[in-house]
């Protein structure tokens, strides 16, 4: 039955007008022979409306024909406030609408996307770049429809037609949505369209968070978009770009207290808001900008095309730099007022000491720092500032991130940015990059990548500030005066480096000699390394040792290098092309340890890709096994200072539990830093017939190898290494409180001890997993084909060097008084080599697997003369007789061997 008032036409008029029925005609209609309700059940509502014309107007009137096509733009923005820009933006019954001209179809336009949002440090953050990079965007208009479709522009052939009508046919464009035109303008050619899509999930958030989260293993956890809940947010036009804000719901099916690790930092985390910023922007004219074709001696992002203009070329990867257009505009920064007021001088100073780079290549104040206006017009969204964002986040680690909008047809980079977690600065605070194994993560994101360093840097930071403070130069838990500052300073000349264009450089640690870095005068005028763009670690000594600059606040000599190589004008080049031989000319200068570069994938350890051990993070000197050295023995000061220094009485023991953590550090990072000795080779990039180009691999020579190896034996397998006070680790406990819902709230560790021994343990596995991971074996086997015997470490000094350092105390009878640390490294290591007989991973050589069985061989003989020792006690004999069963197993083991592929 009608219950409410039916709205029909009754002039037989347009039909965008109506009223209401009276009472009486709804009656009459009721009475109708043909049900109404059974009508619209039937889900045909243009019958009901001619039987409602039928019934009120009689069969004989005539009926208009049904309006179609967009309506006038005067009629549908009729009281309408408009946001007029490089588009103009509408609302209208809670819809978004975007007003484009005939002229704006059918061109390229760059959109990028990234969270306004973030989860409180679980993997999205506010300018994620990693979520969406920027792509060309397009608008077309097919019938009454806006085709919004991101054309495939990696592909290029300039100068070539039929190459270009060729690629044309052969690399499809995406089509990210349509939209109906709802209103348009005949003189103009204006149209109006909905903007609904960019409520969808374009940017394929839902694949972000399921990655992120890591959910796969819990399905019913995974978070999907909900329309019902997903609204537009502000909408911002401006002359040069378009911002529009989706706010999207995405929603998991999960009870709350099953749902993935962010119940943690929302009220419900059924569901979480995340505010995604699309934003439009309008490509550089044309001929303001002339690309420059990148080369692998000298570090900038490429942007990488792939060429068809000619077939007689030896690779088609086309790769401009991305860099900034200064002859068209400096660079102006922003401070955003999210950041505190005593970090702004900081960040201010390393902002601008890139002019410097600039000043010598004819471009004076290149750089320009603002503070962020007290102007209601002033909007951060405007592609034309480039603004330093302050965050706050629950469990990020402290952490730094440079963002940039580039256009990908050329690399011009055309908006900036960078944000810094609070945590950055915070000495107490501890991640779990304190505690962690080696950093030997595959390649991944950018984004990804500099949330490490931030994490990396941030733990360097600390450490270098509880070290001082043991030795002296602070009080307790504190940094020293302007410690916190030029720490500071540093990070943002490294991030501020990023968006100039700049790859990182992990070779330009090794410029340097330790007496220069011990000079206050070298270290403030040449900095601790060649380049900012190194991860560079606080440059601290052992007491005693002359100390220079802490941290890296001037430029180095790689970055004036590099700015001059990717900034400076070519005379009379006119084409990317006619400028090489200048820069080839510029770039073959890397054999000249003051200009080497190396960068993310010299430092892919993780895969055994990585060669270099000069390649290092958190490292300085040319030295670094000897700065390794140095580093530990002030990580072992700090500890054997714990509780004569950190016990502070009426306070708790967590500062003896924090400073120990950071004491950990030298030994985590160098215990990386040695094994890369095994195995190594030094890897030239020089180019044949730069000045002093040796070949492009050179041996590491067999006295360096074990150098290294030694270090590792002595500092990380030998037990002697970790002979701790139980007084000590009976103090490092944390203070207890009542357990809260989220973990910012209060996060106590499993045990109420420092897991000493499991730490220990998991740091000798990785380091030994490394070193015996297949690719490595691969290269020391290969090694005799490529160098004289004994020049360099063989596959065999692995094994017989690894042996002794595990089981030498079999031999001396020091087995028997062996503690939990040594007896879990020997288990681990028999289970390691009876796996390279039974179940070898793919691509361990032969040779291997054959050393494999002779140290399983002799363990047992070695075991079996140890297990006749008097005097020993129970768990001993069991730990020997548990090391000679698995050899027994493993050698003993009959089972068909497949042929290697």
């Amino acid at each position: 039955m009608f219950e409410a008032p039916l709205l029909v036409n009754r002039t037989g008029g347009s039909q965008s007008g109506g009223e209401f029925l009276s009472s009486f005609e709804v009656s009459q209609l009721k009475a109708a022979t043909v049900s109404p309700l059974k009508i619209a059940a039937e889900g045909d509502m243009r019958r009901l409306l001619a039987l409602v014309s039928f019934v009120l107007l009689g069969a004989s009137s005539p009926q208009p024909p049904p309006s179609s096509g967009p309506a006038p733009i005067a009629d549908f923005t009729k009281g309408l406030t408009a946001q007029r820009g490089m588009f103009t933006i509408w609302r209208k019954g809670g819809k978004l609408y975007i007003q484009v001209s005939k002229n704006q179809l059918d061109t390229d336009f760059i959109q990028s996307a990234e969270p306004a949002s973030g989860l409180g440090g679980y993997g999205v953050a506010v300018g994620l770049g990693d979520v969406a990079w920027g792509r060309i965007m397009r608008f077309s208009r097919v019938d009454d429809k806006i085709v919004i479709s991101w054309p495939n522009t990696s592909f290029v052939a300039d100068g070539n037609p039929a190459a270009q009508s060729a690629i044309a046919e052969s690399f499809a464009p995406s089509v990210a949505a349509t939209a109906p035109v709802v209103a348009q303008d005949d003189k103009t050619g204006d149209m109006i369209f909905d903007a609904s899509p960019f409520l969808g999930d374009i940017i394929d958030m839902q694949n972000y968070l399921r990655l992120v989260l890591k959910t796969d293993k819990n399905p019913g956890a995974a978070y999907k978009l909900d329309p019902d809940r997903s609204y537009f947010g502000p909408a911002k036009a401006f002359p040069e770009n378009v911002v529009v804000e989706a706010d999207e719901t995405f929603a998991s099916e999960q009870p709350q207290s099953e749902t993935s690790v962010i119940v943690d930092n929302v009220p419900d985390a059924r569901s979480v808001q995340i505010r995604i910023k699309y934003n439009i922007v309008q490509v550089p004219a044309a001929g303001s900008y002339m690309p420059r074709i990148a080369d692998d001696r000298v570090g900038y992002f490429p942007d990488i095309l792939l060429n068809y203009s000619s077939d007689k070329v030896t690779e088609r990867q086309l790769r401009y730099i991305l860099r900034w257009n200064i002859a068209r505009h400096p660079m102006i920064y922003y401070i955003g007022n999210t950041v505190p007021v005593e970090y702004r001088e900081p960040i201010r100073q390393a902002l601008l000491t890139w002019n410097d780079a600039f000043a010598k290549i004819g471009f004076p104040n290149t750089v320009q720092v603002r503070d962020q206006p007290d102007d209601s017009g002033w909007d951060e969204d405007d592609i034309r500032y480039n603004v330093v964002h302050w965050l706050t986040q629950s469990n990020s680690g402290g952490y730094a991130e440079a963002g940039s909008v580039f256009d990908p047809r050329t690399g011009e980079i055309i908006k900036t940015s960078i944000v810094i977690d609070a945590d950055l600065l915070n000495t107490f605070h501890l991640s779990g990059t304190d505690f962690a194994a080696p950093a030997r993560t595959p390649l991944r994101g950018f984004a990804a990548e500099q949330a490490e360093y931030g994490a990396g840097a941030h733990a360097s930071m600390a450490f270098g500030a509880w070290a001082l403070s043991s030795m002296g130069s602070s009080p307790p838990g504190q940094a020293p005066p302007g410690y916190l500052d030029d720490f500071l300073r540093y990070v943002v000349l490294h991030e501020s480096g990023h968006n100039w264009g700049l790859q990182h450089n992990f070779i330009a640690s090794q410029a340097y000699s330790a007496a220069q870095l011990q000079s206050k005068a070298f270290t403030t005028q040449n900095g601790l390394s060649t380049s900012v763009m190194a991860y560079i670690p606080p440059n601290i000594w052992p007491k005693g040792t002359p100390n220079g600059a802490y941290w890296q606040t001037a430029l180095g000599p790689y970055d004036y290098y590099a700015i001059h190589w990717g900034y400076a004008t070519v005379p009379d080049a006119k084409t990317p092309e006619l400028e090489i031989p200048t820069l080839r000319q510029w770039s073959s200068k890397w054999s000249d340890p003051t200009y080497r570069f190396a960068s993310d994938e010299d430092v892919d350890w993780a895969t055994g890709h990585a060669i270099d051990p000069r390649v290092s993070q958190w490292q300085l000197t040319g030295d670094n096994l000897s700065w390794c050295e140095a580093q530990m023995r002030i990580g072992r000061t700090l500890i054997d200072g714990l509780e004569r220094r950190f016990s502070v009485p009426g306070e708790t023991h967590d500062p003896q539990r924090i400073a120990f953590a950071y004491a950990l550090r030298p030994y985590v990072i160098c215990s990386g830093i040695a094994s890369h000795y095994i195995g190594g080779e030094y890897l030239s990039r020089a180019h044949v017939g730069d000045p002093g180009a040796a070949l492009p691999l050179v041996g590491v020579p067999r006295t360096e190898s074990q150098r290294a190896f030694r270090i590792l034996d002595t500092s990380l397998l030998d037990e002697q290494a970790w002979q701790l006070q139980p007084e000590l680790l009976r103090s490092m406990v944390y203070t207890e409180w009542e357990i809260g819902q989220a973990p910012w709230q209060y996060n106590p560790p499993d045990r109420h001890d420092m897991p000493v021994a499991t730490i220990i343990e998991r740091l000798q596995e990785a380091t030994l997993a490394y070193m015996f991971q297949p690719i490595l074996l691969q290269r020391l086997d290969d090694a005799s084909m490529k160098y004289k015997r004994g020049a360099t470490m063989s596959l065999s000094d692995l094994f017989v060097w690894t042996y002794q350092a595990v089981y030498g105390d079999l031999r001396n009878g020091g087995v028997a008084k062996a503690a939990e640390i040594r007896r879990n490294l020997q288990q681990w290591y028999v289970r390691k080599l009876a796996q390279m007989i039974l179940a070898p991973a793919a691509g361990t050589p032969y040779d291997a697997q054959s050393l494999s069985r002779a140290n399983l061989v002799l363990l047992q003989d070695e075991v079996a003369r140890a297990q006749h020792a008097k005097g020993l006690d129970t768990l001993t004999s069991a730990h020997l007789a548990s090391l000679t069963a698995v050899a027994h197993q493993a050698l003993s083991a009959q089972r068909m061997l497949a042929q290697r592929r």
